[in-house]
């Protein structure tokens, strides 16, 4: 069974005989092929070299094709600052300046970056017909948040009108992201929106529910599969985000992986994660990782579970660690004596 098989196989709550691996590689591509991220994301070929030797070292199921939530915003005309070390930020806000909602207009297939990553998806699509990949988009209240700065949160109370007008305009954007993911070739649509994780669950079913939601309609009716993207501290809406309709979500190392668990399972629902990204694949040992990987692997199980790291990976996490839980993944063996040694430590230190 190749990756994209087994993606599937997962995201349909079908037990699988292995877990499916997909590391969330974003400007790492770039350092494992030696340039800078701000080189790694302007350029298709750039990208396609680094995912290329991705999947060579990484051995995934699945894998991102850019992991970058200001390219619609830059279109939009959001002024960035660029890094050698990570993906840009976003430091000018339109509509919290000179700019209307009526003046911006929905990007096309050719604008700014946009094109540069549906170039790159084509190209891996062509070389890696049985590997899953993912078309990043940005969530619509991430998104909105880009456009108005943090004045979102106060219009959420005061000018709530404002707030969905903005939110519908970033919904359209999304959907019209998918599409040209998918169109290029993208099996998964994984909407990211980070910024979800700031409100409480009743802000998040009345500005973020109707709209998310529309998008993953769309990639259903598309025949393809999409999955919701959250980091940070979003326990509490979890339920809410599963009530979206996405067919995966994917969390970090602030939510626990059984409770998340447990909830999608509820709903019908698969669910991916949460490899720790500074303490264990930035900062461990080889060792550390193997031990971290089983840890999630035996919690997730191997019914609708997707091993990954919690967010991008930093871009120079050690290539042996993330090699350390490919080789563990692949090696039901290999398993089994991290297991036993593990069982052995804790009898030592009890003894």
């Amino acid at each position: 069974m190749n990756g994209l098989e087994l993606i599937k196989k997962a995201f349909a709550l079908q037990e699988v005989e292995r877990v499916p691996w997909v590391p969330f590689v974003g400007v790492h591509g770039g350092f494992l092929t030696g340039v800078d991220a701000s080189t790694y994301l302007k350029s298709a070929d750039e990208i396609v070299k680094g995912i290329s030797k991705s999947v060579e070292e990484y051995n995934p199921d699945g894998i991102p094709v850019v992991f970058d939530l200001q390219v619609e915003a830059e279109v939009l005309g959001c002024e960035l600052r660029w890094s050698e070390t990570g993906p840009p930020a976003v430091v000018s806000h339109p509509l919290s300046e000179d700019k209307k909602i009526s003046d911006l207009e929905i990007p096309g297939v050719g604008d700014g970056r946009i094109a540069v990553c549906l170039d790159a998806t084509k190209q891996l699509r062509e070389k890696y017909p049985d590997l899953a990949l993912y078309g990043l988009i940005t969530g619509p209240f991430t998104l909105a948040l880009h456009l108005l700065g943090t004045d979102i949160f106060m219009k959420l109370f005061e000018a709530p009108e404002e707030v969905n007008e903005v939110m519908d305009f970033c919904t359209a954007v999304g959907q019209k992201m998918a599409e040209y993911y998918l169109d290029a070739g993208c099996d998964v649509i994984a909407m990211v929106d980070p910024m979800t994780s700031q409100i409480d669950p009743e802000t998040f079913e009345t500005f973020v529910t109707p709209f998310v939601s529309r998008i993953f309609e769309f990639v259903r009716e598309q025949g393809k599969l999409s999955s919701f993207f959250v980091c940070g501290h979003a326990q509490q809406n979890i339920e809410a985000i599963c009530n979206c309709r996405p067919d995966n979500v994917s969390i970090d190392e602030n939510i626990p992986l059984d409770f998340v668990k447990e909830i999608a399972l509820e709903k019908g629902i698969s669910f991916g994660g949460n490899l720790k990204l500074t303490v264990m694949l930035l900062m461990g040992t080889p060792d550390d990782c193997r031990e971290h990987a089983l840890e999630c692997l035996d919690l997730g199980g191997k019914t609708g579970f997707i091993l990954a790291p919690g967010c991008d990976l930093p871009c120079e996490t050690p290539p042996e660690n993330l090699k350390a839980v490919t080789g563990l993944v692949h090696d039901p063996y290999q398993q089994d004596v991290v297991r036993t040694l593990e069982k052995a430590e804790r009898i030592h230190f009890n003894w």
